[in-house]
This record gives structure tokens, C-alpha cells and sequence, in this order.
């Protein structure tokens, strides 16, 4: 009786805990696996999808951004090709300026086939990346039905006891000890099964971050691959485009050559009718010594100029700014800012290596050259206006080569180590140094003086001491 009455209290007790705390005994395996390890590995695989996400959506916005440069180099290069073509359409086209446009859109085709083999790197780092999260789903899918199996076996059992009250499990217990023992455990049994329930809902989860992932990264898949198949084809079509532009440059170079050949012979010719030949070509040789020298020292002056150079640069601006469109048209200026010294003209010996006798020997980037010309001649008939290459401020002018040279002409310094030269002027001078120039100040007039073949204009740049091609300047 004493027993009865002592297990009726503690059963009270334990209707204060819950009445309806009941649960099935677990099978073997369930209570062999440790549940909050089992939630805990879920959580850190819920978190390793997440950080997957991430890095794919990482990866994502690189591939981005490589798309996105492959695109606008591809652009670059067809403007690239469209400035040859239209170079080689013209009549005026050069070969040496072709030529080196089209150095460059051979560095261009390379830079985008690597930038493409790039991309395909990339997107076969993806694919990989996605197959393995794609596994990830299927293996973690699997473990979710395991899961939900076993917890649905856990109610399935527990509804089935639920006719069980916990008045008799107490009841049928040997002593107060067992039924607290048994009912401790049937409430452990319980707390494991809310355990799977929240590992059941992690794995869901981390489902649904890993399909999401999957989704995202398929799609941006498949758009780079398209993107990549576009470029390739577009790719080809470039390269067969310069094979045809490489083909015609092959030919504009014969027809510069025999140009060039044309100049020489006449050059050659009109020197040979003069006499004391000899003599002129080391009068010559001694004038272009003194034109290097002039060049040097005022490339050792140029610094005190440099107020005066930009307030050139802002009046040209100002220029620019208020002429019209045609005129701008007229008067093409290039990307650094030159223009060609007279609006209409044709030209009559090119720069670099030459066969004239009269030119003097030059050394450029180690070359020695017996004759070289420095710069490019250019006629359209005596007192022809010249204007300035470009807003600079006039360092020299009149005679600066006496006694070697007696030409008139002009040296204006447009900054950075630049200076452009305009030889064999009329006798009138019309700028001195110091005066501040822009592309519309007429600085001299087309003549013959010093030692010239006719009337024409000798256009020189000289960069850093060095006498360079002007057609890298001029539009």
C-alpha cells in the first residue's frame, strides 16, 4: 500500500512535466548515431553549400568581367579593322602607317585567342564545379529521405503506443528508480527526435541553397558557352579578314616601293643637272650635324616653355570649340593632336632610308643608314601658307643653320620632348620665337630656300633628340 501510495505521488509529479510525453523505443541504429553530431554535420555541410555558393557566385562575377573585356577588345578589334580597311581603301593610304595598323590588330587577334582559351578554361572549372554540386544533391537527397524515413518510422511508432498511458508504464514499474529511469529515457527519446527534425530541416535547406546554385551557375554556363561560340566564330572571321587585308598590304607595299623608287630616281636626277654634286652632299651632311645639335639645345631649353605651351593648348582648345564641324573636317587633327602644315598638298619624298644622294647618313634605333631623310616633303606650289602642326610656342625661326644651311624655317615645341620642323620657307618671316601658335596661325609660306629641289616644305618631328616618322603624328 505504501508503494501504491508512493508511486501515485511521483506520477503526479510527473503529470506536471507533461502528460503526454510519449515516444516509441528506438531501433538499433537510431540509437546507435548520435543525433546532435548528426545536426552538427548537417549544419557544417549546410554552411559548406552556402560557401560553395559563394565562391561559384565569385567565379560567376569573374567570368562576368572576362566576358565583358573579351567583348570590348572584340570591339576594339573591329574598329581596328575597319580603320585598315578604310586605310587601304584610300587612295592616299602609306605602307609603313597600314603596316604598323595592322601590327597591331595582329597583337589584338592573339590577345582575344588567349583571352578565349581563358574563357574555355573557365567555364570547363565551372562545369566541374557544378557536376560536383549536382552529385552533392543527388547524395544529400538520398540522406534526406533516409532521414525523413526514419523519423516517420519514430511517429509512426509512437502513434501506435499512444494507447500506452504513462500511468502504466509507470504502474509497471519494479521501483520508483525504474520508473525514473523509464521515463527520463522515453524523454530523452524524444528530444532525439526533434533533433532529426531539425537536421531534416538543415538538409532541406542546404537543399535549396544547392539547387539554387546549381540553377544560377547553368544558366551563366550556358551563356558563356554561347558567348564563347560567338567570339570563336566572329574570331575566324576576323582572322580571314586579315589574311585579305595582309594580302592587299603585300601589294600596297610593291607600289610604295616603286613609289618610293619613282621619288629617287627623280630626286637623283634633278641633283645629277647641278654641279659641284659632291660638294653639296657635304655642305649637306654638315647642315643636318647642325639641325641635330639645334634640335638638342632646344630640347635642353624646352622647360622654360612650358607656360607658354599650354597657353597654346588652351587657345587651340578654345579654337577647336568655336569652328565649325566642316571646318574640323577640313582640317583633320590626329589622336595626338596634329594636323598636316598645309590644307592641300601632295607628298614628294616620304621619311626614313632612302637612295637620294643628298640625304645625309642617320642612325636610327642602331640602324646606320647611309642616306636617310628625316622627315616627309610635301608640295602644292610656291607661297603655298604652312600652318602650325599643332598649338606649341615657336622656339626658332628665320635661318637658325648658318652658316651650313641658308633655308628659312620654323621650330616650334609642343611639349613631352616634341618639336616639329618646317623647312625651306620663303625668305619673309613670319613668327618669331616666343610666339604662342595653335593649328589655325600660319607661320610661313611654301618656298625653295637653302638647299632644295623646287618649292616644297621639309615637315620633321623630332621626340627626345630622335627624328621619327611624322605620320605617326598626323591624322
Amino acid at each position: 500500500m505504501r508503494r501504491r501510495s508512493h508511486l501515485a505521488v511521483t506520477f503526479v509529479a510527473l503529470l506536471t512535466v507533461g502528460w503526454s510525453v510519449v515516444t516509441t523505443q528506438p531501433s538499433g541504429s537510431a540509437l546507435a548515431a548520435d543525433p546532435e553530431a548528426e545536426l552538427a554535420r548537417t549544419r557544417a555541410q549546410l554552411a559548406d553549400a552556402r560557401s560553395t555558393q559563394q565562391s561559384l557566385e565569385a567565379a560567376l562575377d569573374r567570368q562576368r568581367a572576362e566576358l565583358a573585356e573579351l567583348e570590348n577588345r572584340s570591339a576594339q578589334l573591329d574598329d581596328r579593322l575597319d580603320a585598315a580597311r578604310a586605310e587601304l581603301d584610300s587612295v592616299t593610304t602609306e605602307y609603313e602607317r597600314v603596316r604598323g595598323l595592322l601590327a597591331e590588330v595582329r597583337a589584338q587577334v592573339a590577345e582575344i585567342q588567349a583571352h578565349l582559351a581563358d574563357l574555355r578554361a573557365r567555364i570547363a572549372e565551372l562545369d566541374a564545379q557544378l557536376a560536383a554540386v549536382a552529385a552533392d544533391i543527388e547524395r544529400r537527397t538520398a540522406e534526406l529521405h533516409d532521414r525523413e524515413a526514419l523519423l516517420e518510422e519514430h511517429l509512426r511508432a509512437a502513434y501506435e503506443r499512444s494507447q500506452t498511458s504513462l500511468l502504466e508504464v509507470l504502474l509497471s514499474a519494479r521501483s520508483l528508480d525504474d520508473a525514473t529511469t523509464q521515463v527520463g529515457y522515453l524523454m530523452t527519446v524524444s528530444d532525439q527526435d526533434r533533433v532529426l527534425a531539425d537536421e531534416i530541416r538543415s538538409i532541406r535547406e542546404e537543399l535549396e541553397v544547392r539547387r539554387v546554385t546549381l540553377e544560377d551557375g547553368r544558366r551563366q554556363l550556358a551563356e558563356a558557352r554561347s558567348l564563347a561560340r560567338q567570339e570563336a566564330t566572329a574570331l575566324r572571321a576576323r582572322r580571314a579578314e586579315l589574311a585579305v587585308l595582309e594580302a592587299e598590304l603585300a601589294e600596297l607595299r610593291a607600289a610604295a616601293e616603286r613609289k618610293r623608287v619613282e621619288q629617287e630616281a627623280a630626286l637623283n636626277a634633278s641633283l645629277s643637272a647641278e654641279e659641284d654634286v659632291e660638294a653639296k652632299i657635304a655642305e649637306n651632311e654638315r647642315a643636318a650635324a647642325e639641325m641635330q645639335r639645334l634640335a638638342q639645345r632646344l630640347q635642353q631649353q624646352a622647360a622654360a616653355q612650358q607656360e607658354a605651351i599650354e597657353e597654346a593648348r588652351r587657345r587651340a582648345a578654345e579654337e577647336a570649340r568655336k569652328n565649325s564641324e566642316a571646318e574640323r573636317d577640313r582640317n583633320a587633327i590626329s589622336n595626338r593632336g596634329f594636323s598636316w602644315p598645309e590644307r592641300s598638298f601632295r607628298v614628294t619624298q616620304e621619311w626614313g632610308p632612302t637612295g637620294f644622294a643628298l640625304e645625309p647618313p642617320y642612325t636610327y634605333k642602331g640602324t646606320y643608314y647611309p642616306h636617310f631623310h628625316a622627315g616627309i616633303d610635301f608640295a602644292n606650289g610656291c607661297g603655298t601658307p604652312i600652318y602650325a602642326a599643332g598649338p606649341g610656342v615657336v622656339v626658332a625661326s628665320g635661318q637658325p643653320l648658318l652658316p651650313w644651311d641658308t633655308g628659312f624655317g620654323v621650330v616650334i615645341d609642343h611639349g613631352n620632348g616634341i618639336q616639329t620642323w618646317y623647312w625651306h620657307m620663303q625668305p619673309q618671316v613670319v613668327v618669331a620665337p616666343g610666339r604662342i601658335v595653335t593649328g589655325q596661325d600660319v607661320i610661313g609660306y611654301e618656298g625653295t630656300t637653302g638647299m632644295s629641289t623646287g618649292c616644297h616644305v621639309h615637315f620633321a618631328v623630332n621626340h627626345h633628340g630622335v627624328w621619327e616618322n611624322p605620320r605617326s603624328y598626323l591624322p
